[in-house]
């Protein structure tokens, strides 16, 4: 199998929503699945993960960008953790001195929790994130983002072509002119548009960015495409939609898809 696809999860920030006002893009936190041959790539575990039903020979990996629980509350109810003996590999960076399954312990695990993830029938294994590396034929690399703590930023690449995530990331000159040499001729770009221009002067330091920075970044990078993700948690349909409007380029909905 050649095809490399992406869908979109769920890309809501911050927490879940739910509701007639947010029916059209969603209110599950962000989660993206990335299908590559027989590989089955989740960036990031946050509800939307919860939908995915894994192929059932597919090899399941789970990248996460940090550990902030928007991005992770929906690992405990992923169901393939819950396939016996099912080989699921996590990969993340250290943050604040904890390895990652040191941080996912925190959390995922008593009085939090009932169980840890060793508990669960699937076979997990955690790995320190290296700068590059393959999962099957897909090459990984990552880049440091710029926000509270650190966040991962991930480029996939498949048969020469390449998606790049870039969420929970705040421009500025240096960090998005690492971002653009990241993303180079990239063919799909998810970026970061949680805030308004307006927005972003009172949330300055809060690790996201806007649409008007992301066009910027995809413009100076080649990038064939830009969708915006890491919706506020309160923007409606009507208010995401003119957004849309106005940026020229698309926000992400949960169940979009896109073919590479």
């Amino acid at each position: 199998m050649d095809n490399f696809k992406l869908t979109v999860l769920g890309t809501r920030g911050s927490v879940p929503v739910e509701g007639k006002n947010f029916s059209i893009y969603g209110g599950a936190t962000s989660s993206y699945k990335v299908q590559a041959g027989d590989e089955e790539i989740y960036l990031d575990a946050g509800s939307g993960i919860v939908s995915s039903l894994p192929e059932k020979n597919s090899n399941i990996t789970i990248l996460l960008t940090h550990m902030h629980l928007d991005h992770l509350v929906g690992l405990p109810f992923f169901v393939a953790l819950t396939q016996k003996d099912r080989p699921i590999e996590i990969f993340a960076a250290e943050r604040v001195g904890l390895s990652p399954k040191a941080a996912i312990d925190k959390i995922i695990s008593n009085p939090f929790w009932p169980c840890k993830i060793e508990d669960y029938p699937a076979k997990v294994s955690f790995h320190l994130l290296p700068k590059k590396f393959s999962i099957g034929q897909v090459e990984v690399d990552t880049l440091e983002g710029s926000h509270p703590k650190g966040s991962t930023l991930y480029r996939l690449t498949y048969n020469g072509k390449s998606i790049v995530h870039a969420t929970d990331f705040e421009h500025n000159r240096e960090a998005c002119a690492a971002l653009a040499a990241f993303a180079k001729d990239c063919d799909l770009l998810l970026y970061d548009a949680q805030y308004t221009a307006e927005e972003y002067a009172r949330y300055k330091g809060y690790g996201h960015s806007t649409a008007e920075e992301g066009i910027k970044v995809a413009e100076r990078a080649g990038a064939k495409k830009i969708i915006f993700v890491h919706h506020a948690p309160l923007r409606t349909d009507d208010e995401l939609a003119e957004m849309e409007r106005k940026a020229g380029a698309p926000f992400a909905k949960a169940g979009d898809e896109y073919f590479l």
